[in-house]
């Protein structure tokens, strides 16, 4: 019986401890076993070499590695460019530019809130890096939706193209120099390529308080020791009339920024008001406002800077239109045109004509109540007609 075991390559209870242990070493020492234990060293080694850093600390996993690594306070340009349209917005010594709008003032807090969120991208796992990927996600060199580059002097920093939209507030993007597709949270809306969505707003404000005289082509106010008077008549202005003027002066708002060099279209030969202010300062502040030809907008131009501005009809209403009557409190120019106009003997001519007369007004008497025709009706006591 125990050769029949030892035929079936079992190790009988009564083979001793000594010789087990010489199996197990003769089968650990096998080639294959050997081989497999040093894959397995090599796989770690690998492992120890690629993530260990010369500290011998791990380095950041890849989610959290910046995606694109820069210092915002050293970026001192930022291209945005793609459809055709491009932006390049400067960092100037009062803050940030928009170059190629003649250094019109831009909105720094929006920019700089762009850096930050571009600083703060990590590298995720990338979706795709093919060439057909690139292309059709739109990150290709040729072919993008956006590409921002920014630059520190004549230095690039770092260049990021944007793609398709996967999700909401979400972006494809590619790394510039690099094959790897991410997906971040960039909406396309927060890379505008438009110079009118990095515009500052408040270029035409003044504060209220510092104009001391307005003029237009057929009157002038003047702010005295008494409050604001109308040049060439003791009449006291309209309180409110001036306040609105005033609100809409100190307040003036525009639509978008045309560029430094006047057009044709402009139709500034031709303005539609000229409008004069005086500071307290002893500063001046002259506009010219024409209307576009063949369009529905106007065109602002300030006297002692570059730059055209555009208008809608909402930003002048209450401007353009002011006349002398007005500011003194009395009727439009229009409604003086249409009293005018009135038939002989004037307005109790025409409230003569407006007035309803008795007849017209007075209710019916009892007795004028119409009778209805009761020839068909049948008379009380009587049989209804067959």
């Amino acid at each position: 019986m125990e050769n029949i075991n030892m035929k079936q390559g079992t190790l009988p209870s009564s083979i001793p401890a000594r010789s087990r242990l010489q199996e197990w070493t003769s089968t650990l020492l096998a080639p294959v076993t050997l081989g497999l234990a040093l894959l397995l060293g090599l796989q770690l080694a690998a492992a120890l070499l690629l993530g260990a850093g010369g500290n011998g600390t791990l380095n950041p996993t890849a989610a959290d590695t910046a995606l694109l690594p820069f210092d915002a306070k050293t970026v001192t340009a930022v291209r945005i460019e793609g459809g055709g349209q491009s932006a390049l917005l400067a960092r100037g010594d009062k803050g940030w530019l928009i170059a190629d709008l003649g250094d019109f003032p831009a909105d720094g807090a929006k920019i700089d809130q762009l850096l930050e969120k571009l600083a703060a991208l990590k590298r995720p796992l990338p979706v795709a890096t093919s060439r057909e990927a690139l292309k059709r996600h739109k990150v290709a060199d040729e072919g993008f939706e956006r590409k921002i580059t920014l630059e520190s002097g004549d230095t690039p920093l770092a260049a990021l193209l944007l793609g398709d939209s996967p999700g909401f507030k979400r972006q494809l993007v590619r790394v510039g120099g690099e094959s790897a597709v991410y997906d971040v949270e960039l909406p396309l809306f927060e890379v505008s390529n438009r110079h009118d969505d990095w515009l500052t707003r408040d270029q035409l404000q003044v504060d209220q308080e510092q104009i001391k005289r307005i003029s237009a082509a057929d009157w002038t106010l003047i702010k005295g020791q008494d409050g604001w008077q109308l040049e060439g008549t003791d009449e006291k202005p309209d309180a409110a009339a001036v306040t609105n003027l005033l609100g809409r002066i100190s307040s003036l708002s525009y639509r978008g920024v045309l560029g430094t060099q006047n057009q044709p279209e402009y139709n500034q030969a031709a303005p539609t008001l000229d409008l004069r202010l005086q500071l307290a300062d002893g500063s001046t502040r002259e506009y010219r406002i024409s209307k576009v030809k063949d369009g529905a907008d106007s065109v602002l131009k300030v006297a002692d800077r570059p730059w055209y501005f555009k208008l809608s009809d909402m930003d002048l209403d209450g401007l353009v239109d002011v006349t002398r009557d007005q500011l003194l409190g009395k009727a439009p120019a229009a409604a003086a045109q249409d009293a005018g106009n009135l038939p002989a003997g004037g307005e109790a001519a025409v409230a003569e004509e407006l007035t309803p007369t008795m007849e017209e007004t007075a209710e019916p008497l009892p007795d004028q109540v119409p009778v209805v025709d009761d020839v068909n009706q049948p008379q009380p006591g009587s049989e209804p007609p067959r």
